[in-house]
């Protein structure tokens, strides 16, 4: 089976696991390291998840999509990311600029953009990011102006996951310099829109053939009709966004685990200490039951984030969960597969040495663990709620 010209009511989720799977092993897997020594962006691979219609699993049909549960979607995120956790990350961003456009989009503007993303091999990106404004969105110095002609913007972005390579990218600004958070706007900025430059892709640790960019807006003009929801809503819609995507980014952590896992597994087989598989000693045991422990709690937690999601339930709290449950397990794993490869797996070419250059990047974007932890404790459940 291929998920191609697939149908909500005949899809299963393994169907779906094995098929991603297969596809993800012919194709992704046997350029990844390559691609990770050259940081060359796989454009070939988009057209490619395209074909095999993973770029809009959770969209509706109406637009393009499958019209799948999340739980889908997280599904083809974690094989992607067993692997090659960079390709993972330019779909999951696709997958985070999609979602302003979904929630706050007029029927117009779901109707003009969101096929091509979502069937056509067409990448989105996600602009919120400035040099001094991370976690505090308030303090963005990015500016729109309403002008006669449309939009006038100016200013800049960094951090941009797919920036020069989307086809659209939603960019966020300040309509009212005085208003903070509240005079926040999102906008759609198509590719080779004029007055839009970019730095040359940023020099990373991890997860480098997935590019980031500071991005240069100098006096941008942008149609009148390309606001996205309403003016001075676009903090509400790009913490909505973050919110959702954290779910993915749970997903993520959970493939760099699950391969991590395979790796450990497979070097505690072969390697032979004092006559033995170093599988057979205790101390490796230990390590091995605690990485399948995390991970089934991780997955556990991400599907039912997602349900929450797809329930229209308060997504924020559960989001939040998930991505720290699972980026912190897939840290503390692909570490202590580290220390069973010993000298071996410090070594370049060692596949657990780029897991581990690959997974830290996952406790810090889309929100750091320490802002899940604040965000979790701000919306804890009070004592009478049944929500435990």
């Amino acid at each position: 089976m291929t998920t191609q010209h697939a149908h909500t009511d005949t899809v299963t989720s393994a169907e779906l696991r094995t098929s991603v799977r297969e596809f993800a092993d012919a194709e992704i897997r046997p350029g990844a390291a390559d691609r990770d020594r050259s940081a060359q962006f796989p454009r070939q691979l988009i057209q490619r998840l395209a074909d095999q219609d993973l770029m809009g699993i959770s969209i509706p049909a109406e637009f393009g999509g499958l019209g799948l549960p999340t739980r889908a979607q997280l599904v083809a995120i974690e094989e992607i990311a067993r692997a090659d956790a960079a390709l993972a990350s330019i779909y999951t961003a696709h997958y985070l600029g999609i979602e302003p456009i979904l929630l706050g989009g007029s029927d117009a503007q779901r109707t003009r953009w969101l096929p091509p993303l979502t069937s056509g091999g067409h990448l989105a990106a996600f602009a919120l990011t400035e040099p001094d404004a991370g976690s505090d969105i308030a303090s963005m110095r990015t500016t729109a102006c309403h002008r006669d002609d449309g939009w006038h913007l100016s200013g800049s972005k960094t951090f941009i996951s797919n920036a020069q390579e989307a086809d659209l990218v939603v960019v966020f600004a300040t309509t009212d310099p005085t208003a903070g958070f509240r005079g926040i706007t999102a906008f759609a900025l198509p590719k080779g829109t004029a007055g839009v430059s970019f730095s040359e892709p940023q020099d990373k640790l991890g997860i480098r053939s997935a590019p980031t960019y500071t991005v240069y807006l100098d006096d941008v003009v942008l149609p009148h009709d390309h606001l996205i929801g309403t003016e001075g809503r676009g903090g509400n819609l790009a913490l909505t966004a973050l919110n959702r995507a954290r779910i993915d980014v749970a997903a993520m952590a959970n493939g760099i685990a699950l391969r991590a896992w395979e790796v450990g597994r497979e070097y505690a087989s072969t390697r032979r200490q004092f006559g033995q598989p170093i599988r057979d000693f205790q101390a490796i045991q230990l390590l091995l039951g605690e990485f399948d422990a995390r991970l089934v709690a991780s997955r556990v937690t991400a599907d039912w984030a997602a349900d929450v999601k797809d329930d229209g339930g308060e997504v924020r709290r559960a989001a939040s969960i998930s991505k720290y449950i699972a980026t912190e397990s897939c840290f503390s794993i692909v570490d202590q597969v580290m220390q069973i490869h010993g000298g071996a797996g410090f070594m370049r070419e060692s596949e657990i040495e780029r897991l581990y250059r690959d997974c830290r990047i996952l406790r810090i974007f889309e929100g750091t663990s320490q802002i899940q932890l604040l965000t979790i404790a701000g919306n804890a459940p009070s004592t009478r709620s049944t929500d435990y």
